[in-house]
């Protein structure tokens, strides 16, 4: 069997480009305004504002995914889709949760440099940001831990994550071990109930350096503001500039 053509590959990315997409008028709203770096002081409040407005839309099943990309010893990236849980516009970061033995964890006590990326396709919308990321605090990561359904806290639990097992039923024999450790019966049954967060799960804040807002316009001549401010941090302690430069940038 061989690969489709060149020609059959460009016919068929030209029925994809130039397929129909039903735009409502929050999209066309949003896809419409121009981005102005007189009205914009804060980048991290316009990127709040179109998490919500996306929200609002019902369009998108979690508004709040966005890609965190780190990098190993060896210098390549890795790329995966996190929640960002937390967004401080005034301090300037974003928060997300994981397993401390993971493989991003692991990468990002190595070099805690790192980007993230929303998109949000049907409403022409974009932000990328890079920054340093940094551990929550106990006591964080303990009110968020406790927030969370109890199936997904015994996940956490159970889960060894990014490391090899034998088989599916491997991961179901570890979750029953968790279930049976804090005497859960069944979830149904103990949905109200708690258990302590394990010391090797919690969060990170990706403090901003840069930030790009990014909009779809026509002919894709798309519309960027680039932002960057200066922070400094040293022995856990962090400054960080409340202001902003700007500049634009060609698409």
């Amino acid at each position: 069997m061989s690969c489709n053509s060149n020609s059959d590959y460009t016919n068929n990315l030209k029925k994809f480009e130039n397929r129909k997409v039903i735009i409502t008028k929050l999209e066309r709203l949003l896809m419409n305004t121009n981005l102005r770096k007189v009205n914009i002081l804060n980048p991290l409040s316009t990127l709040q504002d179109w998490m919500e407005k996306v929200s609002d839309s019902n369009a998108q099943p979690n508004p709040n995914c966005m890609s965190v990309s780190t990098v190993d010893s060896n210098g390549l990236p890795n790329t995966r889709m996190v929640l960002c849980k937390e967004l401080n516009t005034e301090e300037g970061h974003l928060t997300f949760y994981t397993n401390y033995s993971s493989i991003k964890s692991k990468e990002l006590e190595s070099n805690a440099k790192c980007s993230a990326l929303f998109h949000w396709d049907k409403f022409g919308l974009q932000v990328r940001i890079r920054g340093t990321a940094i551990r929550c605090t106990d006591s964080k990561n303990d009110a968020y831990f406790s927030s969370r359904d109890l199936g997904s806290q015994v996940a956490a639990w159970a889960s060894d994550q990014s490391k090899e097992i034998e088989s599916l039923e491997m991961m179901d024999v570890s979750y029953q071990k968790i279930m049976d450790k804090f005497n859960i019966g069944n979830l149904e049954d103990n949905s109200e109930k708690k258990i302590p967060r394990p010391n090797f799960w919690g969060g990170y804040e990706i403090w901003v350096e840069e930030i790009e807002l990014w909009k779809n316009q026509k002919n894709r001549f798309h519309d960027r503001l680039k932002f960057t401010r200066n922070i400094n941090i040293k022995n856990g302690n962090i400054e960080a500039d409340k202001r902003w430069n700007v500049i634009r940038i060609q698409p």
